[in-house]
């Protein structure tokens, strides 16, 4: 009864604070803050509820407010719960409250109502931290039925067709699904994200047969939040690096936190469960977060896509070494031929990773984590690993290319849309901070790099219009560029891959943008770097997806292994003849070549994570696969960003505290 009539009094007041405020006038979507003014990172979350964020998609977002970043969350639903509005504003009222705290600021925001097209999203701007906004489209929120195994309006939207959702708040609107999707579309093209977040996509469980607690699966609003956006990125591409994050089944995986990370999350929580009467009536006795909360806020685990590939490194003694993200573990894993074994070089990353060689012969790895840091992790001459290093510079939405063959660089692409480039020096082998590229308009995709026969490195990149470009250095110093040159060449969207090959010649294999297929363009003399020919592209008439993986082969060729599609066929090109390889692949290749054998590996298709290596020795190819990659292992790479600025935390909530009543959807 008691907990009754707070609950009654509770929405009795913040009812009385909704009526007596006057609806401020709709103001057309504001202009973006420059890259500049977010300190690097823009930040964009879409979610489902209020709350969502803080559970699932945090540490993350903490780690960007501290960094100076730019966040922006739009809150698809009301999360009212059937309840009205006096619930809703509380829980929008916990979410300010959690983000204050985030920032470090006083709970003092700014309120308006922003237009897009032609609908009206509330917007709160923390006045200490402008940087920091809360967008809300306020989607009525119940149950369309007895709960659980039922539809909610916005999962109704999104898997129905011609069904509506209308809002609560001062503008009552409806949406259609197309509608959604254009709105949350425009959002991120007025934006200009460097990063947009969401929930996790991938559940295949229908809607209608979701429950609560069962494994594997989520609430249907959170998977219709996540299918919508991805919608709108395909009708808004950029230089952004997209995000998805694992809800309730992450409390089904191993604690990836560090102790400090769940300090952190925790108090985080709790500001936002203040304020909702579900959790708490206050600060006072507030046991949140408890039951599966308190699992969560332990867990930050990624969605992981099949097709991201793995790569590879061969020592000299001829041991395979396959590197590979976990899609249970999100964490760096590797296949030790040698011992037969995986071992894991921890990390959180559900990204591809990238291998190289040292000068002295020994393993090197980049891994990206999702807040646009690179990383490197080096093999030590007695085997071990050295540990992750951050390389400082830049941030970046992908991981870099590295060259192929001959002294290892690497090239990536900037949130500023800029091309950086790094090269390992010194004794120690550690890498230097990115420097820039000479600047290309309007650069688009990944990058591409080489190492010409006269010891200085190339690097090739397509702009948004389809041409093809090439830089070089001007000599080994690496000091001086050239300027970006024109290479005639069809319209490509990217897919590039180069090396040098057994005449000394650069050879570079990219997708022609009307029909997907691979093309090659060959130098046509070593000559001075500063007029180096190119021969006609040549159409060898594969079809394929995402980067070819590139190397030389027995006899010294050229090999390049491409994917065909998702779950479809792998191709290996020699000397322009292509050799359908394998069949049912989901990942895009990785290629190598040490002591006689040419190595090609990939994801096979299906849901256990299991990769078919292909070794060709004297033409003889043969088979193996290898599977059992961790369940657990990942943390963070390193220390964690901003928290010996963030306020003293002075407890921590056990794991197995009492589940809240009535609590079932954040």
């Amino acid at each position: 009864m008691r907990a009754l009539l707070e609950k009654l009094l509770y929405s009795a007041l913040l009812l009385t604070l909704l009526l007596g405020t006057t609806t401020s006038p709709a103001v057309a979507a504001p202009a973006a803050p420059t890259l500049a003014q977010c300190n690097g990172i823009k930040d964009l979350a879409f979610v489902a509820h209020l709350d969502d964020d803080l559970l699932f998609m945090n540490p993350d977002i903490g780690d960007n407010i501290n960094a100076g970043g730019c966040v922006h969350v739009v809150y698809l639903t009301a999360s009212e719960r059937g309840e009205g509005e006096g619930y809703m504003l509380g829980r929008e009222r916990g979410v300010r409250a959690a983000y204050a705290y985030m920032a470090q600021q006083p709970d003092l925001w700014s309120e308006d109502t922003v237009q897009i097209g032609a609908y009206h999203l509330a917007r709160f701007v923390l006045q200490g931290n402008p940087r920091i906004q809360l967008w809300h489209m306020r989607l009525k929120d119940p149950w369309l039925g007895k709960g659980w195994g039922s539809l909610t309006p916005l999962s109704e939207v999104e898997s129905v067709a011609d069904k509506e959702a209308g809002t609560l708040g001062p503008y009552p609107e409806r949406y259609t699904r197309t509608a959604l999707v254009a709105t949350i579309a425009r959002i991120i093209e007025n934006y200009h994200p460097t990063t947009v977040r969401h929930l996790d996509d991938t559940i295949s469980v229908p809607y209608a047969k979701l429950c609560w607690r069962c494994a594997g699966h989520g609430h249907p609003d959170h998977i219709a939040s996540a299918r919508l956006v991805r919608d709108a990125l395909a009708l808004a591409p950029g230089n952004y690096a997209e995000t998805g994050y694992i809800d309730y089944p992450s409390q089904e995986r191993a604690s990836n936190l560090a102790q400090a990370e769940i300090a952190r999350k925790t108090e985080i929580f709790r500001r936002y469960a203040w304020n909702d009467y579900r959790y708490c009536a206050g600060p006072e006795g507030c046991q949140e977060p408890a039951g599966p909360a308190a699992a969560w806020v332990q867990r930050a685990y990624y969605v992981s896509r099949h097709n991201v590939a793995p790569d590879l490194f061969v020592n000299t003694k001829g041991d395979l070494m396959l590197f590979a993200s976990g899609e249970d573990n999100d964490a760096v894993n590797m296949w030790d031929n040698g011992q037969r074994r995986w071992n894991t070089l921890g990390g959180r990353t559900a990204g591809p990773l990238s291998a190289f060689t040292y000068a002295d012969g020994t393993a090197g790895l980049f891994a990206r984590d999702t807040l646009g840091g690179l990383w490197v992790n080096s093999q030590q001459a007695a085997g071990g690993w050295k540990g992750w290093q951050a390389i400082a510079g830049a941030r970046f939405a992908r991981v870099p290319a590295v060259t192929p063959q001959g002294p290892a660089a690497a090239v990536a692409m900037g949130y500023d849309g800029r091309y950086y480039w790094t090269i390992p020096s010194g004794m120690d082998n550690a890498w230097a901070a990115w420097k820039p590229l000479p600047d290309l308009p309007n650069a688009l995709g990944n990058a591409t790099i080489a190492m010409q026969a006269a010891g200085t490195l190339i690097v090739f990149a397509s702009d948004s219009k389809g041409q093809l470009f090439a830089t070089r250095q001007r000599d080994e110093t690496g000091e001086h560029w050239q300027p970006w040159a024109r290479i005639a060449a069809p319209a490509t969207d990217s897919g590039m891959a180069a090396i040098r090959n057994a005449g000394g010649l650069i050879e570079l294999y990219l997708r022609r943008r009307d029909n997907g297929h691979l093309l090659r363009i060959t130098q046509t003399d070593a000559g001075d770097t500063a007029s180096l020919h190119w021969s006609d592209a040549a159409d060898l008439g594969i079809v394929y997806v995402g980067e070819p993986a590139i190397g030389r082969d027995e006899a010294g060729q050229v090999a390049v292994a491409v994917l065909e599609r998702s779950d479809g066929p792998l191709w290996l090109l020699e000397n322009a003849q292509a050799t359908r390889i394998a069949d049912h692949i989901a990942s895009l290749p990785a290629l190598r070549f040490r002591k006689d054998t040419l190595y090609v590996v990939a994801r096979g298709a299906g849901k256990l994570q299991a990769y078919h290596v292909l070794a060709r020795t004297n033409g003889i190819w043969n088979t193996a696969s290898v599977a059992g990659v961790p369940d657990d292992g990942g943390g963070p790479f390193a220390g964690l960003t901003g928290l010996a600025s963030q306020q003293k935390i002075d407890t921590l909530v056990a794991a197995q505290a009492p589940e809240p009543s009535g609590k079932q959807q954040p």
